[in-house]
């Protein structure tokens, strides 16, 4: 039932997302130089040409998802031209998303003409997670598209300890356009609903319109009783939908993004090592790491998927190099769950290895392990092998998905839970209000949010605003000045996933507007 909701559904009671640090992609270090994009098709020019207009009439991939704004009739409105207001004077903010959007915009236009979608719907992961794959939100909302695990679940994306498909761009897509088409067809064909829905979910659209007293075909977006997020969530994309009708308009520069594909998908017969596949490709881990977030440690899946996806110009050598390597030079991988009382020794014997294996493939600086981590198993002794063969550590790894309440086990401390999390220990300590060397008890519940605000914070400034500095976040900034992150968001008209700038001005007092 679609009262799971998808990622932003917590805002219903105005908790704000909390996105993960930004990802600087390698994918765009050569991209083209800015230009202003080619004056906006419209309608009637559309349907004249209909027959001599193709997607590969286009050079720019920007001209082509202009083409395919459907939406223009819901473009007027004062919320709308608000938030177009704010987005025209962050030229920043579009040489970011397209610099991220770049790999993955073509298949997404593809997809949504294959289906005959309204191309406006390429830019919701724009307002979801500024097209960031890596995003991870206070409400446990993950990846481009923000689906909370529930949901993905429910449209077929896989998540386990090797892999998450919602930070997969290709599977969330498929999963997210499955999801609006059969919510525009629950409302009626009606986009904004549809919208709104995806944000907040179907259940409080559905109560919305009950409270309003009218039918699902008489109800009206901007007249129903909805969260203040919800209210201009929708308005931002339609907000950046009339920006890239007519860019010259508002003095925004779209970089320009090639109109051909920039990837394919390369199935694998067995698991691979990241690593070890970029070097067959002959390109810098980072790009494919980049180009498949959706692994979430330093190989593929043991077992399934196994496919990678490739810039097309590193296919032939990574192709070449793969069938020259004998596949049992590869070394494979499971994953062992410690479980109370084991032991390096007892769970080597069970597996048919050894604990010095084990220690040094999982970077062990001593032979304890805590019930409850993980261990990768070699699915081979062959000392060579396991010689050439990446040490398992934390830096192979992203962050564990980060709860709002954490059960202490056996062997934990503090320095060990913020170690997994990716969070300080001092903070923990400050929002439990507990001692930084205290001795923590299996069972006891910690809070790893910071829904208690940390009592130090600096004072603010006399004229209400405040200068972004590198390495600043939204977060960062309220927790420095001990405000509310959702006051924040809403006093700068900002969404958590925004991007903000070093030298831009926050208002972190109501009264004192900022100038940006």
């Amino acid at each position: 039932m679609l009262a799971l909701l998808i990622g932003c559904q917590a805002i219903v009671t105005e908790t704000p997302r909390e996105a993960a640090p930004e990802i600087q992609s390698s994918v765009a270090e050569t991209r083209n130089e800015y230009v202003v994009s080619s004056p906006a098709i419209s309608k009637s020019e559309v349907a004249a040409t209909e027959e001599e207009i193709s997607p590969e009439t286009f050079e720019n991939l920007w001209d082509r998802i202009r083409a395919g704004l459907q939406l223009q009739d819901l473009y007027s409105n004062d919320a709308i031209d608000h938030e177009l207001g704010l987005y025209s004077t962050n030229q920043k903010y579009f040489d970011r998303i397209a610099e991220r959007a770049t790999p993955f915009l073509f298949w997404i236009a593809e997809q949504l003409e294959n289906r005959n979608l309204p191309l406006e719907l390429a830019l919701v992961p724009i307002v979801e997670s500024a097209y960031n794959p890596n995003v991870y939100s206070r409400e446990h909302a993950v990846g481009m598209w923000q689906f909370v695990g529930a949901t993905g679940r429910s449209f077929g994306l896989q998540q386990d300890w090797w892999y998450d498909g919602r930070r997969d761009p290709l599977a969330s897509t498929l999963a997210a356009l499955d999801f609006l088409e059969q919510l525009n067809k629950r409302f009626n064909n009606d986009w904004l609903l549809t919208l709104a829905a995806y944000n907040t979910g179907e259940g409080n659209i559905v109560r919305a319109i009950r409270r309003s007293g009218v039918s699902v075909e008489e109800a009206d977006f901007w007249s129903l009783p909805l969260p203040r997020e919800t209210l201009s969530h929708v308005p931002k994309i339609l907000a950046i939908a009339k920006l890239l009708a007519k860019p010259e308009l508002y003095e925004i520069e779209l970089p320009v993004i090639p109109n051909r594909a920039y990837f394919e998908r390369i199935a694998i017969d067995s698991q691979i090592d990241l690593g070890l596949a970029a070097k067959l490709a002959k390109i810098d881990e980072k790009l494919l790491r980049d180009l498949n977030p959706g692994y979430l440690q330093w190989a593929t899946h043991p077992d399934d998927p196994q496919s990678i996806l490739l810039p097309l110009e590193s296919i032939p050598n990574f192709n070449s190099e793969l069938a020259s390597l004998p596949r049992d030079s590869r070394v494979t991988w499971d994953r062992y769950e410690i479980l109370p009382g084991d032991t390096l020794g007892t769970i080597a014997r069970k597996l048919g290895t050894s604990a010095d294996i084990l220690q040094r493939v999982n970077a062990l600086p001593s032979s304890r392990i805590i019930a409850g981590r993980s261990l990768l198993i070699p699915r081979t002794n062959d000392p060579l092998l396991l010689a050439s063969a990446p040490q398992f550590n934390r830096s192979n790894t992203l962050p564990a998905a980060v709860p709002n309440n954490y059960r202490v086990n056996r062997g934990d401390n503090l320095w060990s839970i913020a170690r997994r999390f990716d969070m300080k220990s001092k903070d923990i300590a400050a929002w439990n209000k507990i001692d930084l060397q205290s001795i923590l008890h299996p069972g006891q519940m910690l809070k790893l949010s910071s829904t208690t605000q940390i009592a130090i914070s600096e004072k603010p400034p006399e004229d209400g605003q405040y200068q972004v500095v590198a390495g600043d976040s939204l977060a960062k900034i309220a927790g420095k000045f001990n405000l509310d992150l959702n006051n924040l968001l809403m006093w700068n008209n900002l969404n958590i996933a925004a991007l903000i700038h070093p030298g831009q001005l926050i208002r972190i007092n109501p009264t004192k507007p900022a100038v940006n």
